[in-house]
């Protein structure tokens, strides 16, 4: 058992108070966005060694974990964006390795060929934008409003219904040669907010509007958005997000589960590099209510396992009397989001705060949780 040195991300959607609170540091003014815990080349976990020295977490997982294991401190809207299936993330990854496109470019799409389905767990509230809204509910969003934007969007999708027809307009939205003027943009924003400040919401797609345009107000993508499920998850829910799904997510902190790969395709809300037409070309998923992960619960500890051979979630919470024994035997990190614990496995026993994590390897017998808090185990359904 080893204690794991995390790696933050400042990004400029963080919170600059979230993470450092939790992790007892004093905020030094910047974005905390993310915590990693993992082997990602971008921002690989270390291990403290029995000697006290540090080494890389490959090294004692014997090579690359099959997941990625995050907080996320969410301040402001993440990008609208999608991430690839396995195969557009092999040949992406080639081509960009071709042309000699530096892995951390600003320009770079394909960090690695991995497909990246993801779970987020939540801490707080958290809200975020999922998948498509059905035809039906797109179409009564629409008609509450008469901005001529609104109005052709409603005539294109009559004409056009369906999964197909919300993707080929969303192209054209975010096409620079086919999507809205400013002016259409603008006239569709002060509608909806119209509608919004007088309680007249449909969907809640008029206040995801209303809020975003405090961002970005010139960028399509608030008009894609309204297409989106909203979804609001408290403390101690979790959604899934399967690869061709478009999203957004908007507020809160979570911990956030992932195939081991930081394959991103932006397409609008925000100043990073935007890929329009390979965001749409990669949307695959149809119409469907968010997916609300249901845990199933085993001996005190709740496990969120959505349909993926690379990741699942388990969540234990312990009061200080009893301890509490997690799933799996496989590489496995433990984070405590809240309180005070211990982990022990047959390797050894590490003490953890809030904010601060362990791993332990293949073959060293099941992790045993005691003290007050609660912790989040990551770990592979099949090891």
């Amino acid at each position: 058992m080893y204690e794991l040195g995390s790696v933050v991300q400042h990004y400029d959607w963080g919170s600059a108070t979230a993470l450092p609170e939790m992790l007892g540091v004093d905020p030094d003014g910047t974005p905390w966005a993310e915590l990693w815990m993992g082997t990602h080349p971008l921002g690989p976990s270390t291990v403290r060694l029995a000697d006290g020295t540090t080494a890389p977490l490959s090294d004692v997982a014997g090579g690359s974990l099959a997941y990625l294991l995050k907080i996320l401190a969410i301040a402001k809207p993440l990008s609208l964006q999608v991430h690839p299936e396995v195969t557009m993330a092999e040949r992406g990854f080639v081509r960009e390795n071709e042309r000699r496109v530096a892995l951390d470019s600003p320009t770079r799409v394909f960090k690695d060929p991995h497909h990246k389905p993801e779970m987020v767990y939540a801490l707080t509230r958290f809200e975020g934008l999922i998948a498509f809204r059905p035809t039906a509910e797109v179409w009564h969003v629409l008609d509450g409003l008469e901005s001529p934007l609104a109005r052709r969007l409603d005539d294109e999708l009559r004409a056009d219904p369906g999964f197909p027809g919300l993707v080929r307009m969303v192209g054209r939205l975010l096409s620079p040669w086919m999507g809205p003027t400013r002016d259409e943009l603008r006239a569709f924003v002060a509608e909806c907010q119209e509608k919004y400040a007088a309680g007249l919401d449909r969907r809640r797609a008029y206040e995801t509007v209303s809020e975003l345009a405090e961002h970005h107000s010139d960028d399509p993508g608030v008009v894609v958005a309204s297409l989106l499920n909203r979804i609001r998850l408290e403390p101690g829910q979790a959604a899934f997000v399967e690869v061709g799904v478009l999203h957004a997510y908007l507020s809160g902190t979570c911990v956030e589960v992932m195939a081991g790969s930081d394959n991103v395709l932006r397409a609008g809300l925000t100043t990073k590099h935007v890929e329009p037409q390979a965001l749409v070309d990669c949307v695959r998923m149809g119409m469907a209510e968010a997916h609300v992960v249901t845990p199933k619960e085993e001996a005190g500890v709740r496990i969120f396992a959505p349909e993926v051979d690379e990741f699942a979630l388990a969540v234990a919470t312990v009061d200080g009397v009893d301890g509490t024994q997690l799933p799996g035997t496989g590489p496995r990190i433990v984070l405590c989001v809240d309180g005070e614990v211990s982990v022990q496995a047959d390797a050894g026993r590490v003490a953890l705060t809030a904010g601060r994590s362990a791993f332990t390897g293949r073959g060293t017998g099941p992790v045993c949780v005691r003290g007050a808090g609660t912790v989040v185990q990551a770990f592979t359904p099949s090891s």
